[in-house]
C-alpha cells in the first residue's frame, strides 16, 4: 500500500484525499442528519398533534360552556319562574299551563344549538319537556344519572350513553344539574340537557387533520366518552399504566411501548370537565418512514456528491457561488432591516429557487409586520372592551331590592319610574354594541342612573347638569360609560358618611380642541395624590375602582392623549376633571 501511494502523482493524491474527505464528511453528515431528522420529526409530530389537540380541547371547552349559559334563557323566563313558585308549594293544579308555557323556551333552546337533542325538567309536580319528544316512562330517580348526581351534589357531565328518557334512544352526552329556584331552595328539581353524542364527537375532532381513528375522549377511568366512535387503539386506553401516565404525567406528550410496538401519545385535559381527556395515539414506525426515505436519499446524494466533486472544477464553483454570494448580500441587508431587497436571476436552478423562496419569505415578513400592527390595534380595542365589562353596575342589586320593597309598600308610581329609568339606562348603555356614543346620549344615560339612585337613597343628594350649548357639544362623539362611573364614585365614596345634603354637579364644555368634563361633589374628599399615583401606575389594589377603569379606558381609546385630574379638599368634596380630544361628529356615531 505504501509503495502504491508513493507511485501516485500529486494530482492523484489530491484527488484521493478529496474523494476520501468528501466521502467521510458527506456520509457522516448524512447519518447524523438521519438521526437528527428522526428526532425532529418525532418532536414536531408531537408538537403539531399537541397543538391540534389543544385547539380541539379549547373548542370542546367552549362548547361545554355554552350549554350551562344557554340555560339562562330558561331561568329568566316568566314561565320557569311561575313554575318554581308552584313547585315550592307543591301545587300541581296548573301543570298543563306550565307545560304549555315552557314549550316556547324549550324550542328556542334547541334551535339555538343544533347539538342539543332534548331537554327534561324534573320536578315534584311533574316532568316538563318538548311536546314533540315521546317519553319512555323511565323515572329520573330510577336511573344511574340520579345516583351519580346524589354523590356529587352539583352539576355533572354524563359520558355517551343511550337516552333513557325519550324513545329516540340515540347516544347522548348529558349535562345534569339541580334546578335553580327564586330565593327558595327547591328540592328534587333537576334539569337534563341531552346532547347528540355523534355531532359533539365530530365537533371535537374537526380540528384534527390526520387520521381521526387515532383520536378519542376518555374519562378518568379510561372509558371513551363517545363509545360508538371509531378508535384504533382501544387496547391501550384500558391499560392501567397508560391511564396513570395521563393522570400523573407533567408532560402533555410521551412515548409508550406496548408488546414491542412504540406509540407517540398526546393528550389535553378539558378545563371545563377535568375528568375528560382528549387523547391522540400514533404509531412511531409510520412517522419514521419519512426518516428512512431521508436516509436512503442521503446515501444516494453522498454518491452523487462524490462523483460531482471529482468533475466540478474551481471555475464552475466560482460560477455556482456567484448567486449564493448575491443572496448572502441580500440577507445581510435584510438583517439590517431593509425588507425591500429581492433576489433576481435568469436561471432556474436550485439556488434561484432558494432565492425565490427568500423573496416569498421577505414578503411574508412584511405582511406579518403589518398583521402585528393590526393585531396591536385589535388588542387595544379588546382591552377597552375588557375594561368596559369591569364597569358592571353593581347598584343593580340595590335597585332591584328597592323596586321589590317599593312594590311591597304599594308605591306603584315609584316602581314604574324606576323600572322605566332602569330600562332606558340599559338601552343607552348598550348603545347597540358600539363603543362610541354622543354626549347627549351619555347625559341621558347618567340622568337615568341619578334618578334611580335618588329613589334608592331618598334625600341623600341632588344634582345639576350644566352643558355648554353654544359649542354643539351635545352632538360630540364620546366613549360610552364615562359619566356614570364618576357619579357612582361620588355616591359610593363621597357620600358614604352622609344621610342627606349631598350635591353632584356635572359640567361639559369645549376649550379649544378639547372637550372638558367636570364632576364635582360635596362629599368626604380623598387623598388625590395617592389615588392619582395608584391609577396611573396600575396598582392592582385599585383595578376595581371606577376612577382606574375610566383612566385606563380613555388612555386606550384616545391613545394616551386624554387626561384625568383630581382635586379634593377633605370634608368639602372632590372634583374629577377629564380632558378629551375634540372629534368631529359623524352621522353614524353613537
Amino acid at each position: 500500500m505504501n509503495r502504491f501511494y508513493k507511485k501516485l502523482t500529486f494530482r492523484s493524491k489530491l484527488r484521493l484525499a478529496f474523494i476520501f474527505l468528501v466521502t467521510i464528511s458527506v456520509s457522516f453528515t448524512g447519518w447524523i442528519t438521519y438521526y437528527i431528522t428522526a428526532d425532529l420529526l418525532q418532536d414536531n409530530a408531537l408538537k403539531m398533534n399537541q397543538e391540534m389537540l389543544n385547539k380541539s380541547s379549547q373548542a370542546l371547552d367552549e362548547k361545554l360552556k355554552q350549554f350551562p349559559k344557554s340555560l339562562m334563557l330558561l331561568f329568566v323566563s316568566d314561565s320557569y319562574k311561575d313554575l318554581m313558585k308552584d313547585v315550592a308549594i307543591k301545587d300541581n293544579s296548573r301543570y298543563s299551563i306550565h307545560y304549555s308555557g315552557l314549550q316556547t323556551v324549550f324550542t328556542q333552546l334547541t334551535l339555538n344549538d343544533e347539538l342539543l337533542e332534548s331537554i327534561l325538567l324534573v320536578t315534584p309536580i311533574g316532568d316538563f319537556y318538548l311536546a314533540d319528544d315521546a317519553r319512555t316512562g323511565t323515572e329520573f330517580k330510577e336511573t344511574n344519572i340520579y345516583k351519580r348526581l346524589q354523590k356529587n351534589k352539583h352539576a355533572i357531565w354524563i359520558e355517551g350513553h343511550k337516552d333513557p328518557f325519550f324513545f329516540r334512544g340515540n347516544s347522548v352526552v348529558s349535562f345534569v344539574l339541580p334546578a335553580i329556584g327564586d330565593r327558595v331552595d327547591i328540592e328534587d328539581c333537576y334539569i337534563v340537557l341531552n346532547i347528540k353524542a355523534d355531532k359533539l364527537n365530530r365537533f371535537v375532532i374537526s380540528n384534527i387533520n390526520e387520521s381521526q381513528g387515532g383520536v378519542t375522549v376518555v374519562n378518568e377511568k379510561g372509558n371513551p366518552i363517545f363509545p360508538h366512535s371509531p378508535f384504533q387503539y382501544n387496547q391501550l386506553i384500558h391499560l392501567s399504566d397508560f391511564i396513570d401516565h395521563i393522570k400523573t404525567g407533567d408532560e402533555r406528550s410521551f412515548e409508550y411501548d406496548h408488546k414491542g410496538k412504540h406509540y407517540l401519545v398526546n393528550f389535553a385535559k378539558s378545563k371545563v370537565n377535568h375528568k375528560w381527556t382528549l387523547i391522540s395515539v400514533k404509531p412511531k414506525h409510520k412517522l419514521l418512514e419519512q426518516a428512512r426515505t431521508i436516509k436512503w436519499t442521503t446515501t444516494a446524494v453522498t454518491l452523487g456528491a462524490i462523483i460531482l466533486a471529482i468533475i466540478i472544477s474551481n471555475v464552475f464553483i466560482k460560477v455556482l457561488m456567484r448567486p449564493l454570494i448575491q443572496l448572502q448580500s441580500l440577507m445581510k441587508r435584510a438583517g439590517q432591516n431593509d425588507l425591500s431587497v429581492r433576489f433576481s436571476n435568469d436561471s432556474n436552478d436550485e439556488v434561484t429557487q432558494v432565492g425565490l423562496q427568500f423573496n416569498q419569505m421577505m414578503e411574508q415578513i412584511r405582511q406579518l409586520i403589518r398583521h402585528v400592527k393590526n393585531a396591536e390595534k385589535e388588542k387595544y380595542r379588546a382591552e377597552i372592551k375588557a375594561l368596559q365589562v369591569q364597569i358592571v353596575p353593581h347598584f343593580l342589586y340595590n335597585t332591584l331590592n328597592t323596586i321589590y320593597w317599593k312594590s311591597t309598600l304599594h308605591k306603584e308610581k315609584d316602581v314604574q319610574e324606576m323600572v322605566m329609568a332602569l330600562s332606558r339606562m340599559f338601552r343607552l348603555g348598550l348603545n347597540s354594541g358600539k363603543e362610541i356614543t354622543t354626549v347627549e346620549k351619555e347625559i341621558a344615560h347618567v340622568t337615568q342612573y341619578l334618578n334611580i339612585q335618588q329613589k334608592c337613597y331618598e334625600n341623600l343628594f341632588t344634582y345639576r347638569i350644566d352643558v355648554d350649548e353654544e359649542s354643539a357639544i351635545r352632538d360630540q362623539p364620546i366613549l360610552k360609560l364615562i359619566l356614570q362611573p364618576l357619579v357612582e364614585n361620588s355616591i359610593n365614596h363621597g357620600f358614604k358618611d352622609k344621610r342627606e345634603g349631598g350635591f353632584i354637579e356635572i359640567r361639559l364644555s369645549r376649550k379649544n380642541d378639547w372637550m372638558c368634563i367636570t364632576v364635582s361633589d360635596n362629599g368626604v374628599g380623598m387623598d388625590t395624590e395617592m389615588v392619582q399615583r395608584n391609577i396611573e401606575q396600575e396598582n392592582d389594589a385599585y383595578k376595581g375602582f371606577a376612577l382606574y377603569n375610566i383612566f385606563q379606558r380613555i388612555q386606550l381609546y384616545y391613545e394616551n392623549k386624554a387626561e384625568m385630574k383630581l382635586e379634593s379638599t377633605p370634608g368639602l368634596g372632590t372634583t374629577v376633571k377629564l380632558s378629551i380630544p375634540w372629534m368631529e361628529a359623524k352621522k353614524d356615531e353613537g
